[in-house]
């Protein structure tokens, strides 16, 4: 019940056991063997899921009390592109969490976070960070939501509508050229080349050193 909790934990979140064996510095083998109970977590491994995932290590070691002392999710500081600037998501699969924050109250349900940057999205300033839920279903996308959309060449955050075999990406921001044409118009991601869903459950800005959220 403890490893298929643990492991369930892990695959919300998106981090894969090789992600966990690079981290450690093991075999993948070995991280499968602990998720699945095959092998037991001993101190050092159990201290270390403490220190870089928020895992706590008496739970590990006993199976009681709670999994997180407190629920933290991972901030990546790689950045999802909200409009057309100088800066480009990393998407080879090499971006880690820099840190794993306390998701609060606010965002219950939040799975990771990711600062953003851009200004096709009205509602999130440049330089927030999204709260954001993973989908592990992409036929229960919600028309009309936001979401953060990875693919192989790029992450980007966008108003979807789904048009079957492919995502229609809206901005909301309507500013026009000269000529009346949008300055960011939607486009078509075809669902087989995207790599990760996210839903955007709201921001967090910083103002005078507090985080104020933004729903």
């Amino acid at each position: 019940m403890m490893n298929a909790e643990l492991a369930e934990y892990f695959k919300s979140i998106g981090i894969t056991q090789e992600d966990i064996a690079n981290r450690l510095g093991v075999s993948q083998q070995y991280v499968s063997a602990l998720l699945s109970g095959k092998s037991a977590f001993g101190k050092k491994q159990a201290q270390r899921f403490q220190e870089i995932w928020g895992i706590q290590s008496s739970w590990l070691l006993t199976g009681e009390g709670d999994m997180l002392a407190k629920r933290k999710i991972p901030l990546y500081d790689d950045p999802t592109i909200g409009g057309v600037n100088e800066l480009a998501a990393n998407v080879d699969d090499s971006a880690r969490p820099t840190e794993w924050i306390d998701a609060g109250d606010w965002f219950p349900t939040a799975t990771s976070a990711i600062h953003h940057y851009g200004e096709s999205m009205v509602e999130y300033p440049s330089g927030c960070i999204l709260a954001l839920k993973r989908v592990n279903d992409p036929t229960l996308l919600i028309n009309g939501e936001n979401y953060v959309i990875e693919t192989d060449e790029f992450r980007v955050t966008k108003q979807i509508q789904d048009d079957g075999d492919f995502i229609t990406a809206y901005s909301t921001n309507r500013e026009t050229y000269p000529d009346g044409r949008l300055i960011h118009a939607p486009f078509q991601i075809p669902k087989d080349r995207i790599r990760h869903l996210d839903l955007v459950l709201g921001c967090v800005i910083r103002e005078f050193s507090q985080p104020i959220r933004i729903k």
